[in-house]
């Protein structure tokens, strides 16, 4: 890793995520998402943030040639949520998708604006920048080796909810460049 102070890479929400659960577990009801289910179109507007309680969700782009780009994935604890294009009222530029079957609440994004839930919007947009700004260090100050190690190191439960395909698409790289770090690694 880079010598630079690194600020925690995700899922750092359990506190906020306790918050929100507090806040909404009398309001809204749990559901239950199988994998590959698509929860929100890429394209459409939101309507709802997902509070995940289980699973894993992605944010995935899928081009006009049919691949597909993965801007985050969204682990237990985690609030899934295309901030960007909700502050702007703009249409979903990924898709939120099913990784691993999931236990979330649907948040509807009006109530945000309602007095009794500013602050916890507050909290919710400071970690998020918070967040994006550790994501941005942590892919433009290191290698891909180096990405791969910290995800070793301090997100084993990531590595091991996710398929290697998906780690590399997160870091970066093609799934082939993950196989050959593994295997300088002695990982395969």
């Amino acid at each position: 890793m880079h010598n630079l102070a690194m600020l925690p890479l995700g899922d750092s929400y359990h506190a906020l995520a306790n918050d929100l659960l507090v806040k909404c577990e009398q309001q809204f009801a749990v559901k239950t998402f199988s994998r590959g289910e698509v929860i929100l179109q890429q394209g459409d507007k939101q309507q709802y943030g997902y509070l995940i309680l289980e699973g894993v969700l992605a944010a995935l782009h899928t081009t006009e040639s049919g691949g597909q780009k993965c801007k985050e994935y969204y682990f237990k604890d985690e609030f899934a949520l295309l901030f960007a294009n909700w502050l702007t009222n703009t249409p979903g530029l990924y898709q939120l998708q099913v990784v691993k079957s999931a236990r979330l609440i649907a948040i509807p994004l009006a109530v945000f604006e309602q007095p009794d839930w500013q602050q916890l919007k507050q909290h919710l947009l400071t970690q998020q920048l918070v967040f994006k700004e550790a994501k941005e260090a942590f892919l433009l100050l290191n290698t891909p080796e180096q990405r791969y190690r910290y995800l070793l190191a301090q997100k084993p439960h990531w590595i091991a909810q996710l398929t290697l395909t998906e780690v590399a698409m997160y870091i970066g790289i093609s799934a082939i460049s993950l196989s050959r770090i593994r295997q300088r690694l002695n990982l395969s």
